[in-house]
């Protein structure tokens, strides 16, 4: 039932517009990990949203579009986790390398556990949308670099080009932040935790300062 404001007949159907797409994409999203990106139709979605095919497709063109919507929302929650770790006071440059990969190697896992139709959905957004991959990897970049210019700040690091060796720490890194990779049923999450301190270990030690 829609809450009725008092600020008026035009804020309350606009409030009501955006709750029923977010409505519209919870329950995608339910079905989606269910069945699959690729199995399920626009009718199949009206039926779960006890809607009609034609009222749905007053908010969304296509499952595509709802596809995308889904992947942003992921997308965006992934990097609120990285900028949490960023944000975090009295940590060491290393230690908040170390658990920023950790927390977004978390975060990952979880989105993927017993969804083996992720990758469906993934696959999609990097064909048919690189632009979001793109962003979202511009964004992971500059956390790392953020993280590596406080290092040199603080004497601990000695990185002299700041975006290569980010960029470099991302390729070197991808097993713990893309789902494909994360969501294969081995390694366990203890692991690839293991194996995430493990790497960025090396990694600090090679670009500490000496």
């Amino acid at each position: 039932m829609l809450t009725i404001y008092y600020l008026g007949p035009i804020f309350n159907f606009m409030q009501a517009s955006v709750e029923i797409k977010q409505q519209i994409i919870d329950v995608a999203d339910t079905r989606f990990r269910r069945y699959g990106f690729g199995k399920t139709t626009m009718a199949e979605i009206a039926k779960d949203c006890s809607m009609s095919a034609a009222n749905l497709y007053r908010y969304f063109d296509n499952k595509q579009k709802i596809g995308v919507e889904i992947a942003e929302n992921c997308i965006r929650n992934k990097e609120k986790v990285g900028r949490g770790v960023l944000q975090r006071e009295n940590l060491s440059a290393s230690v908040r390398l170390e658990v920023f990969f950790v927390e977004i190697l978390r975060y990952t896992h979880d989105l993927c556990a017993d969804d083996p139709h992720l990758f469906e959905l993934v696959s999609f957004i990097s064909q048919e949308h690189p632009d979001l991959v793109l962003r979202h990897q511009e964004s992971l970049r500059s956390f790392v670099a953020e993280i590596l210019a406080e290092g040199n700040r603080t004497g601990e690091f000695e990185v002299l080009d700041i975006i290569a060796t980010a960029q470099t720490l991302l390729f070197a890194t991808v097993h713990f932040y893309y789902p494909p990779l994360v969501a294969m049923k081995t390694p366990s999450l203890e692991e690839l935790n293991q194996a995430a301190k493990g790497v960025i270990a090396l990694i600090i030690g090679g670009i500490s300062k000496h």
